[in-house]
Order: structure tokens, then sequence, then C-alpha cells
């Protein structure tokens, strides 16, 4: 194989992402390199290698025709068909990504379905289920022992095996719900506690495993750790004081660093009064 340099393999990298869209797999892309050079510069022919590949199954899914070589979308078109759907989930306030996975993208493509058709296609579950939520509940209540939320049955609903997967523990009622509205939440409850985040910062703090659940205790313990790291003489930020609770190893490190010079502190107090009087005076220590 010849050696291509680091311009000319670029160029290659740059022309195949403008015809199969900017978010193209980096392990087809060097599929489809590699072939490009060993047919001689050939696109079509080196199109047609990365196509017949395992890689491109997987990435994918259902768009090849039975002829093994011609497609059903472009790549840019499929990728685009497939971030539709998502958003048609998305929407039902239901992560998508429970949804919409590689054996149901499969079949939505080879039967050549529409964004359109399946949203409507979801959206008159959505209508069905939501005319019957209290019922649905109720039942579940009474047979399973379960308080299902508005997103897990709308979600059991479009997919009967998340009802099995919830009843099962195999997920739990917090990945049902779509990231978007996790996001909302968590942005709303830091606000509640005076705390501005932008849509960045919400979305880190939930990768970080903070959750709708645990997020106003969270702001508001990490408030009161800022106020202590203020009577230091430190400088920390509300934000990372979270990620720090929520897991960041970092930041972890900086409270118990604050917190530690703070009991510290507390226990210097506490037997300085001991000393004077003898008993302690019911200061609280932190």
């Amino acid at each position: 194989m010849a050696t291509l340099s680091s311009s000319a393999r670029a160029l290659i990298i740059s022309e195949a992402k403008a015809k199969f869209g900017p978010n193209f797999p980096d392990a087809l892309l060097s599929i489809y390199i590699d072939a490009y050079i060993d047919s001689g510069n050939d696109g079509t022919e080196a199109g047609n290698v990365m196509r017949q590949s395992t890689a491109y199954a997987d990435a994918f899914p259902g768009n090849l025709n039975p002829d093994g070589i011609s497609v059903k979308f472009s790549e840019s078109e499929y990728l685009q068909i497939v971030d539709s759907y998502k958003r048609k989930v998305e929407s039902l306030g239901v992560n998508a990504e429970l949804i919409i996975t590689n054996d149901r993208i499969e079949t939505l493509i080879e039967n050549v379905v529409s964004p359109q058709e399946f949203g409507e296609r979801v959206q008159s579950i959505y209508q069905n289920v939501l005319t019957a939520l209290p019922e649905v509940k109720e039942y579940y209540q009474l047979n399973f022992g379960q308080e299902l939320t508005d997103a897990e049955i709308i979600a059991s609903a479009i997919d009967p095996n998340i009802s099995q997967q919830l009843a099962s523990g195999a997920i739990d009622a917090a990945s049902v719900v779509s990231q978007n509205i996790v996001r909302g939440q968590i942005g709303g409850l830091a606000a509640a506690e005076g705390v501005s985040l932008s849509l960045t910062q919400a979305e880190s703090l939930r990768q970080q495993g903070l959750t709708a659940q645990t997020a106003r205790q969270s702001f508001r313990q990490a408030g009161e750790i800022q106020s202590l790291a203020e009577q230091q003489g430190r400088t920390s930020d509300v934000v990372d004081i979270v990620g720090g609770l929520s897991g960041d190893p970092d930041e972890q490190k900086r409270i118990q660093r604050i917190l530690g010079q703070q009991a510290g502190l507390s226990s210097a107090q506490t037997g300085a009064v001991r000393s004077q009087t003898g008993q302690y005076t019911g200061l609280e220590e932190i």
C-alpha cells in the first residue's frame, strides 16, 4: 500500500465527509481511504468496498439493497433520517436511545419509513396512551407495585420490551426520560437555588451523574460549601462543587480540603471554649 502524506490524507477525508456527511464514522473513513488508494483513486470503487464491510452494516443497518452494493439512502441522508427519528421520540419526553436501537433503525430503513410517517405513528401511540394514563398507572400499581411516570408509560407503549426491562431492573426510571428534559430539570433546580447554568454546564453535570432527583440537594449543599470556602479565603465555583459532589475526582479533593480545614477550625474553636470553661458550650460542629 502506498504511503500517504498527511495533507493528501486530509484532502481525501475532507472530500469523503463532503460526500458522506460530516458525522460519518471514522472507522468507515479509514476503510474508504485504504480502498481509495488501492483502487487508484477511484471513489466509486472505494465506496463499494466500504459498503460491503461489516463496519458499514453496523453503522448503517438496513441501508444496503439486496445487491449488496447499492443503498436505499445516501449516507448523509441516512444520518439525517435517523436523527429525525430520534427527535420525534425526544419530543415526547422519552430518551430516544432506548427506542431508536439498531434493530429498530434497520426495520424502519428497510421498510423505507420516512421520519414524517414514523412521527405520525409515535404521535398516535402517544395520544392513545395520554387518554389512559391514570388507568395505566393504577394497573401497574395494583399488579406490580410500581408507580410509573408518564415517560415510562409512553416508552413502554412504544416498545413493550422497555416495560419488561423496567420490571426486571435492567433499566431504571431515570434512563427513560429524554436527556433534554433532564438537562432542563437540572437547570431549573439550579435556578431555584440561585445558580445560573448554561446548557453545556447542565449537560456536563448530567454526564457526571447528576439527576433531577439529586440536583436540588446538591446545589444547596454546594452553596454551603462555597460559603465555607469564602470564609477560608478560597475561590470556588458552585457548579464545580456540584461536579465534585457528582463524582469529579479533582473537585472532590478540593471539597475535602475545604471541609477538612473547616473541621480543623471547628475543633480548635471548641477546644478553646472547653479550656476556658471546662465544658462545651453547645457550638455545632460543621
